[in-house]
């Protein structure tokens, strides 16, 4: 639910008819995250979805959708490690296709987490949670120096 400083904001924005700025809401992301604060984080997320509705198509809503989706998968991330027995890891049977989705979209993502890759006795493949949240962070981060 959006607090009511960024209802306010969002209401002046569809107003004015003007852009909003997707600075606050990739900010309050960041710091959330920053924070380890996975309900706060899950909120400003909700606050975004709401916002970027109120935006015009361009350049502006294509780069807040895209820090929208990083954010999303931040989540998804963050939730498996927060709910899994073993979430300090995941793998294709426990997280399916989120390697290749990551991999899909996050074109450097496979260079980077192969430093971190590990195999567990049976041969299956573990990807770190805790590196992939910090991985997708800084693309969440370059999506704000992309809009400024």
């Amino acid at each position: 639910m959006p607090s009511i400083l960024a209802g306010f904001l969002i209401a002046a924005a569809v107003a004015a008819k003007q852009p909003i700025s997707i600075q606050p809401y990739i900010d309050e992301l960041r710091a959330a995250v920053k924070a380890d604060d996975l309900p706060r984080f899950d909120e400003a997320l909700e606050r975004a979805r709401v916002a970027i509705e109120t935006m015009p198509v361009g350049k502006e809503r294509n780069l807040f959708r895209r820090a929208i989706q990083t954010a999303a998968d931040i989540g998804k991330i963050w939730h498996f490690a927060a709910t899994d027995p073993e979430g300090s890891y995941y793998d294709d049977e426990r997280l399916p296709e989120f390697y290749d989705h990551m991999k899909r979209d996050y074109p450097t993502y496979r260079r980077f987490i192969a430093d971190y890759t590990v195999m567990n006795h049976d041969g299956r493949v573990l990807y770190p949670t805790r590196e992939t949240r910090a991985f997708l962070l800084k693309q969440l981060e370059n999506t704000r120096r992309t809009s400024a």
